[in-house]
């Protein structure tokens, strides 16, 4: 595109704009730009403030955690990428005091510790929270210790060769809902007191945590850059990793933000095609006249490319200030649900708005612009537009850039091709139906009000027009009704996965016999027992009698599988909560050899349908084959196996037993343990706590999302039907001057926004029935649910909001004299 070709855009630009013909357009690809930035910024912070409070679960971003401590190479690289450092080293060891000695875990910690999150504790001047770690000489402990050496703040407690002094009780610790013993009592020193101790020797058991906190990027670039290095025994871990709790919790809501950005782009993309087709139908005759006096059909093309080339620039700049501007006042006015000090958004955000305007204009604007590159000099002499032929051009170039912008929007191009082509099928499927619905109207006879039979007589005197009017206002409504469904359906899985009444205790190492003494102490308070599965240690040794080795598997996580014993059960009903990927669970009764696994171990170890594995248990070998793969609900709390057999099969092994349940008071777990001295209680309330707060702020970060993409919906719904107006305000004034009455004229303008939003309503609730479900079943997991009421809502809702947004676009001409319409409005 030369310089003078792109003076020549900028000037005429500058003539559309002053005459106003350039507005609806503008105003069109401002709002979509505007909608599509506010989503991502909103999206962008609220990630990565979300992924910011899961890492306080961890108390940092990234951790190495290792039998030994992190060598100084690996510190120095941290350093020198800009991250902050922190260590732990945790083990187990008695405690002494007061003539007695107790069995804690012991934590020392680094002056830096934590990274993320709050120590919050009580102190002998009251309670303090922040990011606090013991003071050279002192101690910290948790109340069960204190209960059990009968401790105060201020006595002397013996560590090894040491005396501390207790100087506060730990109330809450970041990490603490992640360490795999915490059931048993804690104990926090500073780290420059663990040599005095004498507690560490050759061969204890100490696992080094070198934990690390920074920019996104450079924690990123940091974990690339360690990972080769890494051997058998060292593991990155993040708060993902950590708790599959709030791994799948921060994995939905990610995709429900990029679910939301994509719609977003359909609801722009809806908005953009109908203005630029509304523009370009308007100056067509300036491309004859053009042609007429000279210019070639290259030079034509590229002085019109050039002024849609100036006017994406335009509205992605100012779109994108909008946007933003949007975003920050709803994070102003949800400030104390959402939390404040939001990381900004990254740079990537802000060239988003730009960008998208580029390609949706792009995508929408250059196949009509070369269809107007056809248009003869003697076209000039001609009312009508002259037609440019069917093409796939224009529909393949609209999906192409579709698939772009979804793509960057989501992160996923699989996942952004998998939804387009479901839109595309929407499309075409709703198209058909536009089409036959407009015939019918136009061979039915229509009785009824005046209002009622001109709206249905003027969708169906312009047919095509009507069906472009339905697909796009469609998506529209589709794309919000879709939103509706997955966030109230993401929502309620949320509220599931953790009620009030969540399990906050396991009870594991529970003998068959001991199980009726425990059901006996729950009678006691009135409560039933929980269910109790049995669980037996077993190696897998090998896959369709190939013996399993470590050097099999390149993934450090299949090698850590391979290395360690899997917890074992059988029963005889599916597991609640599971749901089954492949294969068929044993009929009731069966005792024929199988195993059915987890879905996501068996991706990790490459084990599919019907091969056989071979366990090890206790020196007996049991052989079956995978006759069921299994989807395990991992944040339910729930006692979960990577593998079960038949009951019955298996049944002459040994085991313990587990249960899950909601401790009925403060002290229940405590008289267990004394009636059952054998078993061990985990308390897992802190770790329900604080994984339910990180879900509530997802879930409002979700409800805030869903009121922002809901407020730009319906700014684009309304940009769509201006782009539309030229054909209704030359009927209106057609009307008028027929001597139709002010009243006439509205109610024939307010019926036909109803037919058409009724209509469209209609089949976007059908639309948004179908993608909801599979959304909800491809991208979050949740069960396959058809919302049968969407439909109805579809067109209720429809009728509404475009009467609503279509009317005041159309107000004005009933006070304008009909001459001054059709003198300014080209008949359709």
């Amino acid at each position: 595109m030369s310089r003078l070709s792109l003076l020549m855009g900028w000037r005429l630009l500058r003539r559309e704009f002053r005459a106003g013909e350039l507005t609806v357009l503008a105003l069109a690809l401002l709002v979509a730009v505007a909608a599509m930035s506010s989503v991502a910024f909103f999206s962008d912070r609220i990630n990565q403030g979300l992924t910011r409070q899961a890492s306080q679960l961890l108390a940092a971003d990234l951790v190495v955690n290792a039998n030994k401590a992190a060598p100084q190479a690996w510190r120095q690289q941290a350093q020198a990428r800009g991250l902050q450092l922190a260590d732990t080293a945790t083990f187990p060891s008695m405690v002494l005091a007061h003539d007695q000695a107790a069995l804690s875990m012991l934590k020392a910690v680094s002056d830096s510790y934590p990274l993320r999150g709050e120590v919050q504790l009580r102190t002998a001047s009251g309670v303090k929270s922040g990011r606090l770690h013991p003071a050279a000489g002192e101690m910290w402990v948790d109340s069960r210790l204190l209960l059990k050496l009968g401790l105060r703040l201020g006595d002397s407690v013996r560590l090894g060769n040491s005396t501390l002094r207790l100087s506060g009780e730990v109330l809450r610790e970041p990490d603490g809902a992640l360490d795999l013993y915490n059931f048993v009592p804690r104990v926090l020193l500073n780290q420059a007191d663990l040599a005095a101790t004498g507690l560490v020797q050759s061969g204890s058991r100490v696992r080094y945590r070198l934990m690390l906190a920074g920019d996104a990027a450079n924690v990123a670039a940091y974990r690339q850059w360690l990972t080769p290095q890494l051997d058998a025994r060292t593991r990155l871990e993040d708060v993902e990793e950590a708790r599959p709790e709030v791994k799948s919790a921060l994995e939905r809501a990610r995709r429900f933000l990029g679910l939301t950005a994509l719609l977003s782009v359909m609801l722009a993309a809806a908005a953009v095609a109908l203005a630029v087709r509304r523009y370009l139908a308007r100056h067509w005759q300036s491309v004859a006249v053009m042609r007429a006096l000279g210019q070639s059909a290259n030079e034509v093309a590229t002085v019109w490319g050039s002024l849609f080339l100036w006017l994406a620039l335009a509205a992605g700049v100012l779109g994108t200030l909008a946007g933003y501007g949007v975003q920050a006042l709803l994070l102003q006015l949800a400030g104390q649900w959402l939390g404040d000090g939001l990381p900004p958004p990254a740079w990537t955000a802000w060239l988003g708005g730009p960008l998208s305007a580029l390609i949706l204009l792009a995508g929408f604007a250059l196949p009509p612009l070369l269809a107007l590159r056809r248009i003869p000099a003697l076209a000039v002499l001609r009312a009508d537009m002259p037609t440019a032929g069917s093409s796939l051009l224009a529909p393949g170039l609209a999906m192409l850039a579709l698939l772009g912008l979804a793509a960057w929007q989501m992160g996923n191009v699989g996942v952004a091709l998998w939804l387009l082509l479901g839109l595309s099928g929407f499309l075409l499927a709703v198209a058909l139906l536009a089409w036959g619905v407009v015939m019918l109207l136009r061979r039915v006879p229509l009785s009824g009000a005046v209002g009622w039979r001109h709206g249905a007589a003027n969708l169906a005197r312009r047919p095509w027009l009507a069906v472009i009017q339905i697909v796009a206002l469609s998506v529209s409504l589709m794309a919000l009704l879709t939103l509706t469904v997955v966030r109230g359906d993401l929502i309620g899985a949320w509220q599931k996965s953790l009620p009030d009444d969540a399990p906050d205790s396991f009870v594991i190492n529970l003998q068959a016999e001991q199980r009726v003494s425990m059901a006996a102490l729950f009678r006691n308070v009135g409560r039933e027992a929980p269910a109790t599965a049995p669980m037996t240690r077993a190696r897998l040794i090998a896959v369709n009698n190939r013996a399993v080795k470590v050097s099999d598997y390149e993934d450090e996580r299949a090698q850590r599988l391979v290395e360690r014993e899997f917890n074992l059960s059988w029963r005889e009903t599916p597991p609640p909560g599971n749901r089954f990927s492949e294969g068929n669970w044993w009929a009731a009764g069966s005792k024929r050899p199988a195993f059915s696994v987890e879905q996501g171990l068996a991706q990790t170890l490459g084990i599919r349908l019907g091969d056989v594995l071979m366990f090890d248990i206790a020196g007996t070998r049991w052989q079956a084959p995978v006759t069921s793969l299994r989807k395990v609900a991992w944040d339910s709390f729930q006692p979960n196996f990577f593998v079960i057999a038949p009951q019955g099969w298996m049944g002459g092994e040994t085991a313990s037993y587990i249960a899950s349940y909601r401790a009925p008071d403060a002290g229940f777990n405590n008289r267990l343990v004394a009636a059952l001295p054998n078993v061990t209680v985990i308390d897992i309330s802190v770790i329900v706590h604080e994984v339910k707060a990180v879900i509530e702020r997802l879930a409002l970060a979700v409800e805030a999302m869903f009121g922002l993409a809901l407020a730009a919906g319906v700014l684009v719904l309304w940009a769509a039907l201006a782009a539309t107006r030229d054909e209704r305000l030359f009927d209106v004034a057609l009307l008028r001057a027929l001597g139709a009455s002010r009243q006439q004229v509205r109610a024939v303008v307010l019926a036909e926004l109803a037919w058409l939003g009724m209509l469209t309503g209609l089949l976007a609730g059908l639309g948004a029935m179908a993608v909801g479900s599979l959304v909800a079943v491809k991208l979050f997991n949740l069960p396959w649910v058809l919302n049968l009421w969407l439909p109805l809502l579809g067109a209720a809702s429809g009728g509404v909001i475009v009467a609503l947004a279509g009317w005041p676009l159309l107000r004005k001409v009933l006070t304008t004299p009909p001459t001054e319409v059709l003198r300014h409005a080209n008949a359709p």
